[in-house]
């Protein structure tokens, strides 16, 4: 006679399983609290500065943070962070475009002499180890006075 066990029978509290199901259930819910913070939208008023902030809480290691615009020709690289070998700016935006205060916690960037050709979408990226990248997209708005 072959015995069965009741259906309702819970999971064990001891084991290799609940240690595997904490694991995943922190994987899901600890890598959510990594975050890449911008505002969904920035208006500026036509000739003056913009901020585009970027704010970077990720528990881990900061390999880069850059900016890019998004065009109908495609993303364009405008500024780059690295902690280990500092900042570089575009060509295109040489003169225009700074770093706030670059660290590994914030990479905002300030745009200076903002035209209508500066309307549109740009994203702040962040590469990190061992987490891979993150990013987050802000949308530009310019206002003539």
């Amino acid at each position: 006679m072959e015995k069965r066990l009741p259906r309702n029978k819970t999971l064990p509290l001891n084991g290799p399983l609940p240690f595997t199901l904490l694991f995943i259930l922190c994987g899901l819910t600890c890598a959510s609290a990594n975050q890449v913070i911008v505002p969904e939208k920035v208006n500026a008023v036509l000739g003056k500065n913009i901020t585009l902030g970027c704010k970077i809480e990720v528990g881990s290691n900061l390999i880069q943070s850059s900016w890019e615009r998004h065009l109908r020709s495609g993303p364009i690289t405008i500024a780059v962070y690295n902690p280990e070998f500092g900042i570089s700016i575009s060509k295109e935006y040489a003169g225009r475009v700074s770093f706030l205060s670059a660290s590994v916690h914030d990479a905002t960037i300030i745009l200076e002499g903002v035209g209508f050709a500066d309307i549109g979408s740009y994203t702040c990226k962040v590469s990190t180890f061992p987490l891979g990248n993150m990013q987050a997209s802000t949308t530009v708005n310019v206002l003539g006075m």
